[in-house]
C-alpha cells in the first residue's frame, strides 16, 4: 500500500480528487498518506497476531504513539465526575493510538452496528486484542433513546467514551451540517445530543505527526449548552458544539492532511464532489445568531 496506493487508478485518483477539492493536495502529501495507510493496515494486522500476547500490542503503542501534556484537559474533564466523550477523528493507525491513549485514561469504545456479522466481530476482536471495553449501537439505533441509554449510563459512571465524529452523513436530518474545508458536510449529531443528555463535556482528541511518530493532543471541552427556542433550540445548540469540533478537525487536516484516514471514504468522496445529498444548510441567524458567532460564544463559555 504504501509503495503502490497512490498509483492505482481508482484509489490514488480518489485520494488525489479529495485533496485537491480540499485546497490540501501537494504530491508529497499523496505520496505521504498512502505511506500512513500502509503503517496503519500492518498495526491492524499485528494487533490480531499478538491477540495473546497483550504485551507486545502495548509495546507497539508505546514505541509509535506519544501523548503530549496537553493530556491534563482530558483528565480535568473526567475529574468533574460527569464522564466525557472523546471525540477522535479517524486519523491513520488509530488503531494503536487508542490503545496509547488507554494506557493514560481508560476508555470505552463506542461501535457503530452494522448488519454484516463478519464485520461485527472483526471490530470486537481488535477491540478485544487491543483491551479496549466496547458499546456496541443496538440494532435499533434508528431509535434515539436506544442509541443513547448505554452511553449516557456510561457516562453517569464517569467513564472516557470515545465517539468519532468524523463520519459524513447522508442528510441533515440524520446529522448536524458544519462549515469544514468549503463544505457543509453534516456530521453524526450524536457526540453532542448524548453529551447533551448526560451534561457531560466533548473532548475533542487530535494529533500531530513527529516524523513517523503520532503524538496524541487534546482541545479544550466543549460544554453543550441549551438554547430557548428563539435562539434556536435544540438544532442549533447541536450546531455550535459541533462546529468547534470541526474548526478544530479543520486545523489538524490542514497541518496533517497525510495523517487522516478517511481521504478514500466514498461518503467523503461525495461531500468533496459536492453530492447534495450529503451536504446541508446551516442555522441561520433567524435560528440564534450566525455560525460563526454562536461557535465562538460556545468556545468562550467552554
Amino acid at each position: 500500500m504504501a509503495i503502490v496506493g497512490g498509483r492505482l487508478p481508482v484509489l490514488g485518483a480518489h485520494v488525489r480528487a479529495n485533496l485537491r477539492a480540499a485546497g490540501l493536495f501537494t504530491p508529497d502529501v499523496h505520496k505521504a498518506y498512502f505511506e500512513q495507510v500502509g503503517v496503519h493496515l500492518a498495526n491492524a494486522l499485528r494487533i490480531l497476531k499478538f491477540q495473546s500476547r497483550p504485551e507486545r500490542v502495548s509495546e507497539l503503542a508505546r514505541a509509535q504513539i506519544a501523548v503530549d501534556a496537553s493530556i491534563t484537559q482530558l483528565r480535568d474533564a473526567l475529574a468533574a465526575g460527569r464522564g466525557a466523550i472523546v471525540a477522535a477523528p479517524h486519523v491513520c493507525n488509530y488503531v494503536l493510538t487508542l490503545v496509547r491513549l488507554n494506557q493514560e485514561i481508560p476508555i470505552t469504545v463506542y461501535l457503530r452496528w452494522s448488519s454484516d456479522e463478519r464485520k461485527r466481530e472483526l471490530k470486537h476482536a481488535w477491540c478485544r486484542a487491543a483491551g479496549l471495553p466496547v458499546i456496541l449501537e443496538a440494532p435499533d439505533a434508528a431509535n434515539p433513546a436506544a442509541r443513547a441509554a448505554a452511553c449516557v449510563e456510561a457516562l453517569h459512571y464517569g467513564a472516557a467514551l470515545v465517539m468519532t465524529p468524523d463520519i459524513a452523513q447522508k442528510d441533515s436530518d440524520k446529522g448536524v451540517p458544519v462549515r469544514l474545508l468549503g463544505r457543509k458536510p453534516c456530521l453524526p449529531s450524536g457526540p453532542a445530543s448524548i453529551a447533551m443528555l448526560a451534561e457531560a463535556p466533548i473532548v475533542p482528541v487530535f494529533g500531530r505527526l513527529e516524523g513517523r511518530r503520532h503524538v496524541i493532543t487534546v482541545a479544550p471541552p466543549i460544554f453543550v449548552q441549551s438554547l430557548s427556542r428563539a435562539e434556536g433550540g435544540r438544532r442549533m445548540a447541536l450546531h455550535r458544539a459541533m462546529q468547534i469540533w470541526a474548526d478544530g478537525f479543520a486545523e489538524f487536516l490542514a497541518a496533517f492532511p497525510q495523517a487522516w484516514f478517511l481521504w478514500a471514504d466514498s461518503r467523503w468522496t461525495r461531500v468533496f464532489g459536492g453530492d447534495i445529498r450529503y451536504l446541508g444548510e446551516l442555522p441561520g441567524p433567524s435560528e440564534g445568531g450566525s455560525p460563526a458567532t454562536s461557535s465562538q460564544s460556545a468556545l468562550e463559555t467552554a
